[in-house]
């Protein structure tokens, strides 16, 4: 399986405690990332709040974001790949 990994959102937010929007939250950087099969066109989207720095570039953020939730698109992946596969009952294996 391969995926592309597109910026679905890139902005700063201020959210409280359990990631919702707040007036008086802290000033995070919001980076949203979606995984996209590209054989079935399926995907996966995935928002990381992450501490602002001046010395991060958008790329350090994508970065950061990226590594925070590779394993969820690794058992994403990982989910999908017996669905479609059919189920010899005289072997007992899938083909």
């Amino acid at each position: 399986m391969t995926i592309t990994i597109k910026v679905l959102s890139f902005k700063d937010e201020k959210i409280d405690d359990n990631n919702t929007l707040s007036d008086s939250g802290t000033l995070k950087k919001n980076v949203t990332l979606e995984a996209i099969e590209t054989d079935t066109n399926e995907s996966y989207t995935a928002t990381k709040w992450l501490t602002i720095s001046n010395s991060k570039t958008d790329d350090d953020y994508v970065k950061e974001a990226y590594d925070a939730i590779k394993d969820d698109i690794t058992v994403w992946q990982n989910s999908k790949k017996n669905i479609g596969k059919t189920f010899n009952p005289s072997t007992g294996k899938m083909e």
